[in-house]
């Protein structure tokens, strides 16, 4: 939980030193996120049920005309992820430092209503209360993130409901670990997929 705070706060303060130009805003995000977990097969089998939880963060918006730049820093608590390891039923905490960096794609709009897409990579950082898991998992896992959004402006202050959904590109647990007496070897890469509902506002 340390190392997961540090990352957080490191990667804040990175954002607010950026320089602040017109076309730049600093913001606040929080929304829900429902992530899906492929099933590993190997030595030993692990099936994973979905979860659910929500994410908090900041971004830094970078504006430019018909293409933006958005990189943003957010903590996702995933939720309790049920998981049966060879027919016994378990479960763990999971949590997670996201790094998306964003390509924006404005359209056609009126002064108050912007419709955009979004696209680019997520770098997460995940970590978990429950030791055991904790060495199970990869120090840093890769997904690529697509989603659409609206931008709404008043004044100064600016309103953005999205719906994203990333897919895992990377490993999300190593491709050889132990939980409790029980040791994997896994023959495919076990991946996290998620759909976040998520509003930002842009100062």
């Amino acid at each position: 939980m340390k190392k997961t705070i540090s990352i957080f706060a490191l990667i804040f303060a990175a954002l607010v030193a950026l320089p602040s130009q017109s076309f730049a805003q600093l913001g606040v995000a929080a929304g829900l996120n429902f992530d899906e977990f492929s099933d590993i097969s190997g030595s030993r089998k692990a099936t994973f049920d979905n979860a659910s939880g929500y994410h908090v963060g900041v971004f830094y918006d970078l504006s430019l005309a018909a293409v933006g730049l958005r990189i943003g820093a957010f903590y996702r608590d995933v939720g309790d992820v049920d998981v049966s390891l060879e027919g016994v039923d378990d479960a763990f905490a999971l949590n997670m430092i996201d790094v998306p960096v964003d390509i924006r794609f404005n359209f056609t709009s009126t002064p108050i209503l912007k419709p955009y897409l979004l696209a680019g990579p997520v770098f997460s950082f995940p970590s978990s209360d429950d030791d055991d898991y904790q060495d199970a998992l990869e120090d840093v896992s890769i997904s690529g993130n697509v989603g659409a959004g609206l931008a709404f402006n008043l004044g100064s202050i600016r309103f953005y409901p999205e719906v994203r959904y990333a897919i895992g590109v990377s490993r999300f647990m190593k491709d050889s670990f132990s939980i409790g007496a029980v040791d994997f070897e896994t023959d495919e890469v076990q991946r996290q997929n998620s759909v976040m509902l998520r509003l930002g506002i842009g100062f």
